[in-house]
């Protein structure tokens, strides 16, 4: 239940907790994506295993009644669960057993060494889970809890990386390496910092991999256990924002690919984001910026904006008319031009060569005589 919306006047019961207050999709208003909710359940209910939506970072606080707590870092699929990545959009759906049904039919099948950080919740009592954990709640008696998503300094890069164009990377942040086919594997094995002896996983084909972690094995008293994947990985993964763009395919545009349905924002609302908190956070904007990279390939355009001033003797764009604007199908650049005819002949030039540019005049910043 979205109750701030529906009943506004439950937001005086409460005061978001000191440490969780920076949230940068505050700026959007009523027009940020859906972040919190008054969640009520009985006895035996919860929610299945599942990763925050756009890898957003979450606080739950119970008033009542008692919660089971079960948490996976990024990257370490829980047994039982199966995560499907769509190659053209990026779609990422999660098939998981509910939450009862995996505590009685599953975690009995976990090794000590792989089974989750568990907690049982009290009322009163707040749980924070970072970006890109898998976590998995079940409900002890009847409980009532406030919580909410929220954007901020540790996680902005995560969020932005999750609305890039493409789909291996998004596999990564969620499932690890498994979400690699087998060319993508050797791609990143030639890339990896690591020693190749530590990449051990590689060796082994992609269902193969999958059949190590997943299946059931006999212990040494014959009872079935899981071999998970809480140690496969383990020097391998990184949940490291250089590491995770690394499987990022920056050959993909923003502006010309399929835009994921699952995205916390759409399109136009993502540059609307990026933009107003460039323009409001001056001391945040490297930290936008490498966001922008990330989601827009803002230095792709910049680095072309850049050449064509050079080519035309023009002037570089200031620092404030860095980050590409606009809400149309194409990257805008706004910078002051004295010149309005030549350069209106200047996009034409340009159209024939980089029809993904434009470049927007604005001439009301000096009085021109010949526009």
């Amino acid at each position: 239940m979205q109750f701030g919306e529906s009943a506004p006047g439950l937001l005086k019961d409460y005061t978001v907790p000191q440490i969780f207050q920076e949230d940068f999709f505050d700026v959007l208003d009523k027009n940020r994506p859906s972040f919190r909710w008054l969640v009520i359940g009985p006895a035996r209910s919860g929610a299945s295993w599942h990763v925050d939506p756009g890898l957003t970072s979450a606080w739950n606080t119970l008033l009542c009644g008692r919660k089971r707590w079960a948490l996976y870092p990024p990257g370490t699929v829980p047994l039982g669960v199966t995560v499907h990545v769509d190659d053209d959009d990026g779609d990422i759906s999660v098939d998981s057993p509910t939450s009862l049904q995996w505590w009685l039919d599953f975690y009995p099948l976990l090794a000590d060494e792989n089974k989750p950080i568990e907690c049982t919740q009290l009322p009163g009592e707040t749980i924070f889970v970072p970006s890109g954990w898998w976590h998995c709640v079940l409900n002890l008696e009847t409980t009532i809890a406030v919580t909410q998503n929220f954007v901020n300094s540790r996680n902005f890069e995560f969020v932005c990386l999750d609305m890039a164009p493409g789909y291996s990377h998004r596999g990564v942040c969620r499932a690890g390496l498994l979400a690699l086919d087998e060319d993508s594997l050797e791609i990143i094995e030639k890339n990896m910092p690591c020693e190749k002896e530590n990449f051990r996983c590689l060796d082994l084909t992609k269902k193969e991999t999958e059949a190590r972690i997943l299946r059931p094995q006999q212990n040494e008293n014959g009872k079935e256990n899981a071999n998970g994947s809480y140690n496969v990985w383990e020097h391998d993964f990184s949940y490291d924002i250089n590491y995770l763009a690394m499987f990022r395919n920056s050959e993909l545009d923003h502006f010309t690919s399929p835009w994921c349905p699952d995205n916390s924002l759409g399109q136009r609302g993502l540059r609307e984001w990026l933009s107003r908190l460039w323009v409001g956070n001056p001391r945040k904007r490297e930290m936008v910026w490498k966001g922008a990279c990330l989601a827009l390939n803002a230095d792709k355009w910049l680095d072309c904006l850049g050449k064509i001033c050079f080519f035309h003797s023009l002037p570089f764009p200031s620092e404030n008319a860095k980050l590409p604007v606009g809400m149309g199908s194409n990257p805008v650049s706004l910078f002051p031009f004295t010149n309005g005819k030549l350069g209106e002949q200047i996009v034409r030039d340009h159209f024939k060569d980089i029809p993904e540019l434009v470049i927007t005049l604005y001439r009301g910043m000096f009085p021109t005589s010949d526009t």
